[in-house]
Formats: C-alpha cells, structure tokens, sequence
C-alpha cells in the first residue's frame, strides 16, 4: 500500500513548492528590472508620472495583505466570525487591485503611453508641415500650449481646433480624400509650408492646386494631434510636469520647442535620434505590471477559495494550513508590486 504522508509533512512539502514558485517568479522580475537598466544606457528615455490608480492599487494591496495576517490571528483563537470576516475584507482588497490597476493602465495608454510607439510626433508635428491661422493671425505652438499673438488661446477657439483636427484626420483617411469641414475659412484656416490650405468641393487646395497625395499621411497624424491636444510628444500633458526625458541619465531641458542638456542645444544628430526613438521605457513598464497581474490571477484564485472556505467555517486553530500558504503568496505579490511601483518611481 501507498504510504501517506503525516500533516506535517505535507504542510512542509507545499510551502518548499510555494517558496520555489515565489524565488523562480523573484528571478524572472529581476531579470525584467535588470534588463530595464541596461536598456537605459545610450538612449533617450521617458519618465512619466505614476497614474493615480497604482498609487490606489498600492494601498489596497497592502491592506488586504494586512487582513490575511489578522484572518489568522483570529482562526488560531477559534474566532470563526472575525476570521469570516477578514477573509471577506482580503478578498475584496485583491479585486479592487485589479480595478485600480486596469485604471491605471487605462490612465497612461490614454495620455500617450502606449505599450509600443515614438516618443516624439513625426508628420503630425506641429509646424513641420501644417499650422494654423486664426482671423488672419498665425497660431503658435509650444509644450502643450497653443498661443495667438503671444497669449495663450482661449478655450473655445481650443475647441474649434479639435473640431477641425478631427475633420482634417477623417478626411485624409478617407479613399476619396473628401473632407466635410464646418465653417471652415471663416476664421480658423489650414497652412501648408506658409501657403493657406483652401477648401472648395470637399477638397483642399494649396496655390490652386490639389494638395499633394503625399501631404495625407502628414494631414491625417496632423489632424489626430490637434485632436488629441497634441503639438510635439506622442505623450500628453506638460513637459517638466506630466513627463521628461533623459538622455544618458541626463534630464532634457524643453524651451521654444527645442531640446537642451546641462544648458547646451542637442546636437543635430541627437535630434534626430530622439525623433526615431521610440519609447522603450513606457514598454517596460506595461511589460512589469502585466506579469504582476498574471501573478494576481493565481492571488485572487488563492483569495477566493480562502473566502468560500471561511464561510463554510472549514478553518480551525488545528487547521489553517490554507490560510497560511494563500498568506504567504499574497504577502509576495504584495512586496513584489511596492517594489515594482517603487523602482517605476525612483529608477524610471
């Protein structure tokens, strides 16, 4: 016959296999991590500001946490009641996580970090082709602010450009290249190289003539930017305050459109660098905080058989070997991500 193994043996056994699992996953992350540093070198590299939910998510995470510990202080005095509810309370903190967390992810992919894209506009860049003009007067552009003659524009000629903006993106994406602009000319009005952009039988014109089938691409990322309130990052928000830049670990001062380390203009070649260079950094981090989750898919398994255990009253002070080991993963997942979030901070 099949010997069987004592209590305690098996206890011994399924924490060893936890704490292989915990050290393979500690690994896995520090190689991440690793890789992130190295990466940084010879490179430009964006440093965005932590979204509002991971901050959220950090706190319930740690709270949860804290419930698991007083769930088994409470099953090793046979309080079933409190024991019920601390379970309840850990299960809840670990589904919040996940709410805050996709808010967070929601947060930087709608503000311009995606998981893979440039830095910097490209054919929708402010100027490089297109600007606008307002009553005659040109519309300037600078760090997420549009200007006219020298104050910055009022709100609801904003909301004219991003009516336009969306026109112009529509219609440049379209087949036929027919656009459908309301009001167009009477006051806001398109500017191709200096030239004014004409608009007759839902074509645009430049000079008389049809514009170039090669400006569309240009006129559609053009379009979208203005329609996105964006002149010049693919990231939204101010520079300096939203995000920054870095170079060699060197922060990237912005004035007047133009890029400076240490009070020095970026070479040419830089500059051009930076206008290939995509952003790695917001990678890594969709990269950090989706195998998190994929750690949290296990979590929030472990909680919810803890949860429906507890409820049915099948822990005991001469039996809690479940809530020890669901603790112990919980606890990793809930020091792993304060690492995470932190070294997002302080290293990113």
């Amino acid at each position: 016959m099949k010997e069987e193994r004592s209590p305690e043996l098996q206890a011994k056994v399924m924490k060893n296999l936890l704490m292989i699992f915990i050290f393979t996953s500690i690994m896995i992350f520090a190689g991440f991590t690793s890789a992130y540093l190295v990466m940084q070198g010879d490179r430009f590299w964006v440093n965005v500001s932590m979204p509002i939910g991971f901050q959220l998510g950090t706190t319930v995470i740690a709270l949860s946490s804290l419930f698991l510990i007083l769930a088994k202080v409470f099953v090793k005095k046979g309080n079933a009641l409190m024991t019920k509810l601390f379970l309840t309370l850990a299960f809840i903190g670990g589904i919040l996580f996940a709410v805050f967390q996709f808010n967070g992810f929601k947060d930087l992919f709608t503000h311009g970090s995606a998981v893979k894209g440039d830095i910097m506009t490209v054919e929708g860049r402010y100027g490089n082709y297109f600007s606008l003009m307002y009553e005659g007067k040109n519309i300037t552009y600078d760090n997420d602010q549009f200007f006219l003659k020298g104050a910055p524009i009022s709100e609801e000629i904003h909301d004219e450009i991003r009516t336009l903006g969306a026109e112009l993106e529509e219609g440049a994406h379209s087949k036929e290249k027919d656009f459908d602009l309301s009001n167009y000319g009477a006051k806001l009005m398109l500017i191709q190289d200096n030239s004014p952009v004409t608009y007759s039988n839902k074509k645009l014109f430049v000079d008389g003539s049809p514009l170039e089938e090669d400006k569309y691409l240009a006129l559609e990322r053009f379009g979208e930017n203005m329609k996105t309130d964006r002149g010049d990052f693919i990231m939204d928000g101010k520079y300096g305050e939203d995000f920054w830049i870095y170079y060699n670990g060197e922060k990237l001062d912005y004035v007047n459109r133009e890029f400076f380390i240490n009070g020095q203009k970026i070479s040419p070649k830089l500059e051009t660098d930076l206008f290939k260079q995509q952003n790695t950094a917001s990678s890594f981090i969709y990269v950090f905080t989706g195998m998190h989750l994929l750690h949290w898919i296990g979590g929030i398994i472990v909680l919810c058989v803890l949860f429906f255990k507890g409820l049915k009253g099948l822990y005991t002070k001469d039996n809690y070997l479940g809530i020890t080991l669901g603790s112990i993963y919980w606890h990793f997942l809930g020091i792993l991500w304060l690492y995470l979030y932190l070294f997002l901070i302080y290293i990113h």
